[in-house]
Parts: structure tokens; C-alpha cells; sequence
């Protein structure tokens, strides 16, 4: 474990790789990435913690803005040659987008997965306000955290990651606060891609998942017309995975996010069992 101000980032892997930041999304942690680093052992790979999540509860507030600028100060201070390849997932991504408009030459290919840079329906009614999302946390989350049975349903149904994350998944569920709770959802639904990416010439792939219609998959549209080397791809729709399952894809098929990766960086062809191009 490495403390850089208001940044904890671990590493992982071959000294020697080729330097790899992954960057987990709201609500999670790095024991997400556990399984996938398996999979990826020609990869030096850097595990930075968002603020207010697992051991990082205090380093907060957690803002898109200047988690990106620690993460940027990461690279460039401790990663030869001051560049790595980047994947981030869900809020991940979108600090991995803030990344690309701050400082694009410190990024050698990024994957974007499942990140939202536009209002969803119902955004503008306040629904995914601070105060709402503190109620949210009062029903669905305070009276259940020594429930086992209430977080596993939570952790399959609501999150869609896999039974063997459950031990540390519970820990996570425990951890959380009303007000980091709030907070962090809330930064997640008002976060908009900012100006700039136009002169990120980088190649950039966006991942969605076939039922993430009505958020991820027009936030890529966009995105795609703003990145000049971009590419979008679908999760394939008959893979039959529910819509949590494919938002955090890389926790329940980390062995499949891994060989995305390595092809990315490699500029290699995807599986065609897996993926789609996004129409």
C-alpha cells in the first residue's frame, strides 16, 4: 500500500510489465480487481482506492475532478515514462474520462466501462439527489448490514457480482455511511464530460452492456463523437446476463475484462462471443 496525500494506491503483478491503472467504481473497492489480476500477469498494475471508499473513508470528499488530477499525479510521478494504459469502470470511468480531458499524454489506450456523462431520465426531478440517495440508504441499507441473507440479494440482484465476493462484499456493504453513500451516488448521476476531449488522440474503447439502453450505451454515442480514436462495443445480448451482471461485468467475467484488456492494449481482435459493435 502506497499513501500519496489524499490518494491509497496498491501494486500488483510483474515489475517489469507493462504499467496498468485500474480504476474501480462507486461503491466498490480493489477487491473487485482480486479474480481479474489473475489473468493479467505480464501487467504492473496500479490499484488506486476512490476517496471514501474502503480504506480511503477519510481521504474524501470523493469528487470526479480531483481524483482524477491524484491519479494523473500518480502516473506521472511514480510510473516510468510517466504514461500507462488505463481501465476504468462505472465512476472509474468517469475519472478515467476526467483523466483523458486533464492530461491525455499520460495514457497510452483506456477502456471506458459503463460510465455516465449525461442525465438519465428523472435526474432533472431530483431523484438522484443527495437527500434522496440518503433515503435509499435508510430503507435499503442501515437496517440490513448484519443480514446476511438482505446483502447476498443485494449483492446478486442489485449489484449482479458473483457469491465468491461475498465475504469481502459484506465488509464493503458494513463500511458504508449515509453520507459517503450520498455523496458518491450523487457526484456519480451529476458528473458531465468535460471540455477538451477532442485532443485526446488516444485510442479509447467504451464498453456497455446490451440492456444499459437508456444511460451507458447513449453516454457512448456521445463520447464517440468527442474522442477522435474511439470504438464502442456491446456486451452481446445473448450472453443472457441480467443488467447487473453486465455493468460490473468485470467482477462476474474477470477472466474475459482481462483478455479485453491485453487485445486493447495489443490492438488485437475482440472475442466474437463476447462483444458486438454498438450500432
Amino acid at each position: 500500500m502506497v499513501t500519496e496525500e489524499q490518494l491509497i494506491y496498491y501494486e500488483s503483478g510483474d515489475p517489469n510489465g507493462a504499467p496498468l491503472v485500474l480504476i474501480h467504481g462507486g461503491g466498490g473497492g480493489i477487491w473487485g480487481w482480486e479474480e481479474m489480476l489473475k489473468s493479467l500477469p505480464g501487467f504492473h498494475c496500479y490499484l488506486p482506492e476512490l476517496p471514501e471508499h474502503g480504506g480511503s473513508q477519510k481521504n474524501g470528499p470523493f469528487t470526479v475532478k480531483a481524483t482524477a488530477k491524484a491519479i494523473l499525479g500518480m502516473i506521472r510521478e511514480r510510473i516510468p515514462g510517466g504514461r500507462a494504459h488505463c481501465f476504468g469502470h462505472s465512476v472509474g470511468g468517469q475519472v478515467l474520462v476526467e483523466m483523458l480531458a486533464e492530461e491525455p499524454e499520460c495514457v497510452s489506450t483506456a477502456i471506458i466501462s459503463g460510465a455516465q456523462v449525461l442525465p438519465v431520465p428523472g435526474y432533472r426531478l431530483g431523484i438522484y439527489s443527495e437527500p434522496m440517495m440518503a433515503l435509499l440508504y435508510w430503507l435499503g441499507i442501515a437496517p440490513w448490514k448484519h443480514n446476511d441473507a438482505w446483502i447476498r440479494w443485494f449483492m446478486h440482484s442489485l449489484a449482479g457480482i458473483p457469491e465468491n465476493f461475498f465475504k469481502r462484499y459484506k465488509k464493503n456493504f458494513q463500511g458504508l455511511t449515509r453520507d459517503t453513500w450520498a455523496h458518491v451516488m450523487n457526484e456519480n448521476y451529476r458528473y458531465r464530460a468535460p471540455q477538451g476531449l477532442e485532443q485526446a488522440h488516444v485510442p479509447v474503447l467504451l464498453i456497455a452492456g446490451a440492456h444499459e439502453t437508456i444511460d451507458i450505451q447513449p453516454t457512448n454515442r456521445y463520447l464517440m463523437g468527442r474522442f477522435p480514436e474511439s470504438r464502442s462495443i456491446l456486451l452481446d445480448p445473448q450472453l443472457n446476463w441480467p443488467a447487473p451482471q453486465e455493468h460490473n461485468w468485470p467482477l462476474s467475467a474477470p477472466q474475459l475484462c482481462a483478455q479485453t484488456i491485453q487485445m486493447w492494449v495489443e490492438q488485437r481482435s475482440f472475442p466474437g462471443d463476447a462483444f458486438i459493435e454498438m450500432k
